[in-house]
């Protein structure tokens, strides 16, 4: 059994963060400790006893053991560990050993997660000097890319972090080591600030003016990629609670992958409106913020609370009347995709169907190119692959000489599905790629992560396993930056499935069992479906012949009340074929 250890390093007031951290690790050995084989400890300052030596010097020892380090920053950076020393934190001591470490071939450390837990406005709108250094060390992470790290809003997203390291970990096990350059050695700049941003400098946050002009330097930093200070200038936008800039802010945290302080940000908008005059034009707000809600509740992967707020978003746009029917066909839009992801082919039918009329009245030609697309995965789904792919045609049609590379590329990409289908697999990996290409310069992260997953199943499909698993990798990263449930998923489903082509059947039937799970509590019929199928087919391969049997069913039964025809046809064969 392979044994690691993970160090949870982090200033003080965050007893609840590392408490959750402790018991994600025994929640992880307790699930998949015998099936991996794989074992997780933790280490922390809480280990280390008591001694005449620096006590910073104690901690160091046991960090260097260790095989992972998790550092937690909240709003304080902590205190300088010692009087004779360049570093302002026992924290930061602890990141740059860990950093130094982790370049070194004879030392176990093999990766660092850093992850931050979100400040409220009022405070990141006027931090401290603990608060600013926090700031920097982050804007600092953002502008070298040399660790992944995250920023979570509760305990929940917390786990749901961490949960997703633990597995990355275990699957990465015998990858080799990341190369850093090493900023902890004798000599070596530290390119952490000792000190908060002198009053005037370009990076002070008091040049982040209030209100409305706050917004349009948060919308700036936005889209140069500065995120760091574009949530600190956010910040300062909403601290007059404006709907637009609230609206803007939660966009930007849906962007980011904080889906769940987006959802808080959603909700507390929609309070506001509620004392406010029942104009169309609130009307057509809320239907908005609902729409956004519905939205983000299908990214977290709870398929049943998201197609009631977009029941909810679709007639309060309905009661906005012409004033709205742009709102109104965009509820329309996502309630389908709902609506499909549940396993309702005929409720997603007729909103697509509907949606495509109302913008076919407006004159909302990308409007209709969206709908169109929404319109032939489902017919694709269903095995009507003649129909599907003259929507997609349509919509391909539509969209030429117009700039509008999003709705480009998910025609695109569903142009790719049906060749996949038709086992045009040049064609298939074409479109694929186009659209990956127009994510990518789009900066998309669910997008890239879709494009990536796409391309990875026609590698499969053409036996190349290797490429497939690096493609379906680089989905999973991608979509654990966003916070995308649904998408991580995806992911962990594709990858199970080419595990299990590749010899490595007990981690396959983890991974796939895993999806089944979570396709399960989403809701989410079609995509259990498929995860039941692929699992059964590994199930047979390691002669788990009853188990497999009772997967192939269900999917049988998934796949009729999701209207998969392609499942349909596949279960009626003799056995599952994997591939």
């Amino acid at each position: 059994m392979d044994a690691f250890r993970v160090f949870i390093a982090s200033p003080g007031g965050l007893d609840a963060e590392r408490k959750a951290i402790r018991e994600e690790i025994e929640r992880f050995n307790s699930d998949f400790m015998h099936e991996d084989n794989i074992v997780f400890s933790f280490q922390g300052w809480e280990n280390v006893p008591g001694g005449a030596h620096r006590p910073q010097d104690m901690i160091n020892e046991l960090l260097v053991s260790c095989d992972y380090l998790i550092l937690i920053l909240g709003p304080r950076w902590g205190t300088q560990p010692a009087i004779e020393t360049r570093f302002t934190s026992g924290t930061e001591e602890e990141f740059y050993l860990a950093e130094d470490y982790l370049n070194r071939d004879t030392s176990p450390m093999r990766d660092i997660l850093v992850l931050f837990k979100g400040v409220p406005e009022e405070q990141l709108s006027d931090p401290g000097e603990q608060l600013l250094k926090v700031i920097a060390f982050k804007k600092l992470l953002e502008e070298n890319k040399r660790f992944f790290y995250k920023t979570f809003d509760d305990l929940i997203g917390l786990r749901r972090e961490i949960a997703a390291r633990l597995r990355g970990w275990a699957r990465d096990r015998s990858a080799k080591k990341p190369e850093v350059q090493s900023e902890y050695g004798e000599g070596q700049k530290n390119l952490l600030p000792h000190s908060p941003p002198e009053q005037g400098s370009p990076d002070s946050l008091d040049e982040v003016p209030m209100g409305s002009s706050a917004l349009a330097s948060a919308e700036r930093l936005e889209a140069q990629g500065l995120m760091t200070q574009a949530e600190a200038a956010y910040a300062r936008a909403i601290v007059d609670s404006d709907v637009v800039s609230l609206e803007k802010y939660a966009r930007f945290l849906r962007r980011t992958g904080r889906l769940s302080k987006a959802l808080e940000i959603d909700r507390r908008i929609l309070s506001q409106l509620a004392s406010l005059e029942n104009t169309t034009e609130t009307a057509a707000q809320r239907a908005r913020l609902l729409t956004s809600i519905g939205i983000v509740q299908r990214k977290l992967g709870d398929l049943r609370a998201s197609r009631y707020s977009l029941h909810e978003a679709v007639e309060t746009a309905r009661g906005a009347g012409q004033e709205a029917l742009d709102v109104l066909a965009y509820s329309l839009d996502n309630l389908g995709l709902t609506a499909s992801r549940s396993g309702d082919r005929g409720e997603a039918a007729e909103c697509f169907g509907k949606a495509l009329s109302v913008r076919e009245g407006t004159g909302d030609t990308v409007g209709q190119a969206r709908s169109l697309t929404n319109l032939c995965r489902l017919h694709k789904r269903s095995g009507d692959l003649t129909t599907a792919k003259e929507a997609c045609s349509t919509a391909i049609t539509l969209l030429k000489g117009i700039d509008d590379r999003t709705a480009l590329a998910s025609a695109h990409a569903a142009m790719g599905e049906i060749l996949e289908l038709e086992s045009d697999l040049v064609g298939a990996e074409d479109f694929y790629r186009r659209a990956l290409s127009m994510n990518e310069a789009l900066g998309m992260p669910d997008n890239i992560a879709m494009s990536l997953n796409q391309v990875a199943r026609v590698l499969v499909d053409r036996g190349e396993f290797v490429d497939a698993e690096r493609y379906a990798q680089r989905s999973l990263v991608e979509n654990e930056r966003s916070s995308n449930r649904e998408g991580t998923v995806s992911s962990t489903h594709l990858l199970g499935r080419i595990f299990g082509l590749t010899d490595r059947e007990g981690l396959a039937i983890s991974l796939l069992e895993e999806a089944v799970a979570a396709y399960a509590k989403m809701g989410n019929q079609n995509g259990e479906a498929w995860a039941r199928f692929h699992l059964a087919g590994v199930l047979r391969r390691v002669e788990r012949h009853a188990e497999a049997s009772a997967n192939l069913a269900k999917a049988r039964y998934l796949a009729v009340a999701a209207g998969n025809a392609q499942i349909q046809e596949l279960t009626a064969l003799p056995g599952p074929d994997i591939s």
